[in-house]
């Protein structure tokens, strides 16, 4: 039995490796040393086997058998195949991504259905205009493109508003994001077109039914 402090322990470098990542969001270098199993022995190790071919399932029989006859008194257990830890690993921010990509669907679900009710409403409002139009010889086409006209203005602005917007508050979730700047590029480009796509799906049909408006219809109405 030793009283006072462990004497240090002197090792020999006998190579350097590259970083390993001790989780797949690792982003940081932390300090990791190699050493002999003889020389500091764990209460558990692990046993990583490629195949040459084929899949690694049908390794794992083999394996436990050809350890067990090195080891009789150590237990193999919890063999899962590289696929499955990398599974594993990833499940927590997996979890996240799929919450913020279902918040994400249902915001875009509302910002459709919004777009939709405020151009029938301003369609609604602009019956009789549209009628006397289309009794001056204005034709359905110039009616529809005059619709997506403003509607495309109104989205435009509030796209701008949110990029800049977007642009300010980026930074205060970086340290959320994982392989991705918080002003990237293809990300805000990516958000444009879909928004865009969504806003001119959305606008179709308001735009359509001003195009189809009756004036005698129109007229009556009022």
């Amino acid at each position: 039995m030793r009283l006072g402090p462990e004497p240090p322990i002197v090792r020999e470098i006998v190579g350097v490796v590259a970083q390993v990542r001790s989780w797949p969001t690792q982003t940081d270098d932390t300090n990791q040393l190699y050493v002999p199993v003889a020389q500091n022995a764990f209460s558990f190790a692990s046993l990583v086997v490629r195949p040459r071919s084929g899949p690694a399932e049908a390794l794992a029989p083999v394996v436990k058998a050809a350890a067990s006859r090195v080891e009789h008194e150590v237990p193999f257990t919890n063999v899962r195949t590289m696929d499955q830890v990398a599974w594993d690993a990833m499940a927590r921010p997996r979890f996240r991504a799929v919450m913020v990509m279902t918040f994400a669907a249902l915001a875009l679900l509302l910002a459709m259905v919004g777009v939709f009710g405020v151009l029938s409403y301003g369609v609604q409002q602009r019956t009789r205009e549209f009628g006397v139009r289309i009794a001056l010889g204005a034709s359905g086409g110039t009616i529809l493109k005059m619709v997506l006209a403003n509607a495309a203005r109104v989205i435009g602005a509030g796209a701008l508003i949110g990029l800049v917007l977007a642009a300010m508050l980026a930074q205060s979730i970086a340290i959320f994001l994982f392989g991705v700047t918080p002003l990237d590029p293809l990300t805000f480009a990516g958000v444009v077109i879909v928004l865009g796509a969504t806003a001119a799906i959305a606008s179709l049909i308001p735009a359509y039914r001003a195009s189809r408006i009756d004036p005698v219809v129109a007229f009556r109405s009022e």
